[in-house]
């Protein structure tokens, strides 16, 4: 059962001694991702991706440590730049991959393109857990991940509406704290999500591999 209202709480309870390093990580995005974005979207888009999934690699290693999988590993800045260093290449391609297929669906009416955005939303994760996988087997993955459930990805998104609201009241800086707490709560669903298409037969743990 997706559980918007316990993901965000073990969002919250994995981020406590790590809000330093999820708030760089922010930062670091917020400073290298809107230049490029604006000057060269294509370039912006592989930047984007990068970041993501190096981002979204460091939080899983967060969720190993707190879930006692890891107990004596430290998460530092070096695993982020681990998760760069290891998959820079399938994070590039699949936000390429990404960008195009939303993009076309979106030609067509701009709800099909918001349905294809969720329907990939999963694809970042995918690729951070498992490194040796492509982007478009990724793409797929989270196309499976996601059946019957872009509503509630989409319920989930909205619930952070108000705080994105107050963060904007203060010049934006709340947003440094809000982003964290979301790519997190939605790493939380991520897992929960995948356990469900393992129970459901929809996938098996080969799936994940390369």
């Amino acid at each position: 059962m997706f559980n918007r209202a316990e993901y965000k709480k073990n969002a919250l309870a994995i981020l406590k001694g790590d809000w330093g390093l999820a708030c760089v990580l922010t930062i670091i995005s917020a400073i290298l991702v809107p230049l490029p974005l604006v000057l060269c979207p294509v370039a912006g888009v592989c930047i984007l991706g990068i970041l993501g999934v190096a981002i979204s690699f460091t939080f899983m290693k967060m969720s190993a440590v707190f879930a006692g999988s890891n107990p004596d590993e430290k998460v530092t800045f070096s695993t982020f730049l681990q998760g760069i260093e290891e998959r820079w290449l399938q994070a590039m391609l699949g936000a390429l991959w990404e960008f195009l297929w939303v993009t076309l669906w979106s030609l067509l009416f701009v709800i099909p393109g918001i349905v294809k955005a969720y329907s990939y939303s999963m694809m970042f994760f995918v690729i951070a857990e498992n490194p040796k996988i492509g982007a478009m087997k990724a793409m797929d993955i989270s196309k499976i991940l996601t059946q019957g459930h872009k509503a509630d990805l989409f319920v989930l998104d909205m619930s952070f509406l108000g705080w994105a609201f107050l963060s904007s009241l203060v010049s934006g800086l709340g947003f440094i704290w809000l982003c964290p707490y979301e790519n997190m709560t939605k790493l939380q669903a991520y897992y929960d999500l995948k356990k469900m298409a393992f129970a459901q037969n929809k996938l098996t743990p080969a799936d994940f591999e390369a």
